[in-house]
């Protein structure tokens, strides 16, 4: 996985810059992985890319 770059976020979003190689699945897989100290924590991503903001 190439670099990505948070650039802003909202609420419960987060814009980043990524590189091309980067698809949206393993950005949100990332984003799901749970740290140790919340073990039993639920949490889930879901994205879109495109080639400005928008609200989905």
């Amino acid at each position: 996985m190439s670099e990505m770059r948070i650039v802003a976020h909202v609420h419960d979003e987060v814009i980043i810059e990524a590189d091309e190689r980067n698809s949206v699945e393993e950005v949100c897989k990332l984003m799901s992985g749970v740290p140790d100290w919340a073990e039993g924590l639920v949490l889930n991503a879901d994205g879109y890319e495109c080639d400005f903001y928008m609200k989905d």
